[in-house]
């Protein structure tokens, strides 16, 4: 995760990545390394 993250809307830098996991989401930033390598492999969708 990118610590210099901002909120595209309001500029905010309290925000915090989530991902949805087998049917729940997650905070990413509670992830060991493993995951967070794996996800970095993940294509992303468009979800809109």
């Amino acid at each position: 995760m990118n610590k210099n993250a901002k909120c595209k809307h309001c500029k905010s830098k309290n925000v915090y990545g989530m991902s949805r996991v087998v049917g729940y989401f997650s905070r990413i930033d509670n992830w060991n390394a493993s995951k967070t390598a794996e996800f970095g492999s993940r294509q992303n969708g468009r979800y809109e």
